[in-house]
């Protein structure tokens, strides 16, 4: 199998794997673009190379979309102005696991704090609220020792 048919598939699975958790398979092309050719991107360069691997359906406000996406969790970072316009890079540390586990706990954190506040709020005048408050809040804190070992574990091999 030539190379490029290897790297045209490594980015389908990394598109695919990125769908699967509910994202634009374009995050994945682009995360898997800017692994194999790793400089400083336009949009409209990264839609012109994802373009010649799989057709016309890389349009730049995709690609753009996907940008944004990728660039709230962390994956990529972006420089430049309107005027100049913006260059697209991988972060060095990026990981799409790490972030999103890293997003989850900061989620999780704010769900906490906003059922602690309509616990403080209901001042046990209704009991039942108060259970239901009192078993989201442990369960959040259960997923968050869950997640913050798993950020710890990734981390350490990242670092290996």
């Amino acid at each position: 199998m030539a190379s490029g048919d290897l790297r045209k598939e490594f980015l389908e699975l990394i598109g695919t794997t990125y769908e699967n958790y509910g994202y634009p398979k374009y995050c994945g092309w682009i995360e898997g673009l800017l692994l194999l050719e790793q400089k400083e991107w336009s949009q409209k360069g990264i839609s012109d190379r994802l373009g010649e691997l799989f057709s016309a359906s890389t349009s730049v406000p995709s690609v753009n979309r996907a940008l944004k996406i990728l660039e709230s969790y962390g994956i990529v970072e972006k420089e430049g102005s309107r005027k100049i316009g913006f260059r697209y890079r991988l972060q060095s540390s990026s990981n799409l696991a790490l972030s999103m586990f890293h997003q989850f706990l900061l989620l999780n954190q704010d769900f906490i704090v906003r059922l602690q506040s309509l616990e403080s709020k209901n001042k046990k005048t209704d009991s039942e609220l108060g259970i239901a408050i009192n078993s989201e809040i442990k369960v959040t804190k259960i997923w968050n020792r869950a997640i913050e070992q798993i950020l710890k574990s990734m981390q350490d091999e990242q670092g290996d």
